[in-house]
């Protein structure tokens, strides 16, 4: 799904909400707040204007772990064709697993 014509700037990424039971790794906060888990379809140049630098960002198919509190969703949110997306910044991300030729569920 990274052909969705949607540029993203900056050190934002646009991630496909996967569901908790597809996800491989379960994630566990001691404050229990819930974990979402997504993979990224689209990301952003990963230029930080506040730090004034380019960090690094996960790659296009990488899975995504984040947290999310349950009186405050992360980020922007949409859906496309039964898919839920969301704009979430790189500071959000708690942990990325890089792509490993494979896709969670193929197009």
């Amino acid at each position: 799904m990274a052909d969705l014509p949607i540029e993203v700037y900056g050190i934002n990424l646009l991630v496909r909400i996967v569901p908790d039971e597809d996800a491989a790794i379960q994630l566990r906060c001691p404050k229990g707040t819930a974990m979402r888990y997504a993979e990224v379809v689209s990301r952003g140049d990963g230029f930080d204007s506040d730090g004034n630098v380019f960090r690094a960002m996960p790659h296009i198919y990488a899975i995504v772990a984040f947290e999310e509190d349950r009186d405050e969703a992360r980020g922007h949110s949409f859906t496309v064709a039964d898919d839920d997306y969301r704009l979430i910044t790189l500071d959000d991300v708690l942990l990325a697993l890089p792509p490993t030729g494979w896709r969670l569920r193929p197009k």
